[in-house]
């Protein structure tokens, strides 16, 4: 049984083709580009399954600063993948390449690997960018409210506020212990999971955005302070959801000037 799923591709400006020419089992079926940008149209989009987020049903407008979050929020509140087993998401600069800490060159057959790995599973987890829990933590990016407009530095460090509302949102008791016990998180917004679990989340997601509990620690909207935090509420929900993931780190060019 193939299960059927699908990963909306987060962009802005263009399509850059070279990011999926490595796969030759790319196709309009399991993946859809996700216009964020303030263009009608993705450049060079002719070939590909592509959809504006303005044109969702429910759509609302939530600002740049919450980057590749605010889309996936939007296609949440749409609705449109009630149809599919399993969702994911990935950004425009993201290249269908393995890590080559994975194997020498990197293999690019990750459309294969997904449909192998979810067939006949009822849950599961791909991480498309995956770090470890102690790494993230030490960053020392800080949810302090006596330091409004920082992202970083001494403070309270952003996990252990992300932790305290985890556990009063579903009414669990998880510590720090807990959360580094589990060594790896899926962060940058770059995964696939199951829909119902999907669903969960987003619950867990829409409340952080109706609390405006973000604002006071962006007040000027610089720093997509919220894009970072909602990639960090994303993956600690994960981490405690799963009780394994498959790690598909894939080649991230954030050097190509295409921001």
């Amino acid at each position: 049984m193939n299960e059927k799923w699908k990963i909306y591709i987060v962009g802005h400006k263009k399509i850059h083709s070279e990011m999926m020419a490595g796969d030759k089992k790319f196709n309009n079926e399991n993946y859809m580009f996700l216009n964020v940008g303030e263009r009608d149209r993705l450049e060079n989009s002719e070939n590909y399954n592509c959809i504006n987020q303005r044109d969702l049903q429910n759509y609302v407008s939530l600002g740049k600063y919450w980057a590749e979050s605010e889309g996936i929020y939007n296609i949440w509140r749409s609705g449109i993948y009630k149809e599919l087993k399993y969702i994911g998401f990935l950004h425009y600069d993201i290249e269908f390449r393995l890590e080559k800490r994975f194997c020498l060159g990197g293999r690019t057959n990750i459309t294969e690997r997904i449909g192998k790995y979810i067939k006949g599973k009822e849950k599961a987890h791909i991480s498309f960018a995956t770090f470890t829990t102690k790494w993230d933590y030490s960053q020392r990016m800080i949810m302090d409210p006596s330091k409004p407009d920082e992202l970083s530095g001494d403070g309270i460090n952003c996990y252990d506020q992300i932790l305290k509302d985890y556990n009063n949102y579903f009414n669990t008791s998880y510590t720090l212990e807990d959360f580094f016990k589990q060594k790896y998180i899926n962060l940058c917004s770059c995964f696939l999971i199951d829909t119902a679990t999907f669903d969960k989340m987003m619950g867990f997601f829409d409340w952080l955005v109706n609390s405006h509990k973000l604002d006071i620690y962006d007040t000027k909207h610089l720093l997509r302070y919220q894009g970072n935090m909602a990639e960090r509420y994303f993956g600690l929900f994960m981490l405690f959801e799963y009780d394994r993931m498959l790690d598909m780190f894939l080649v991230h060019q954030y050097d190509r000037g295409w921001k």
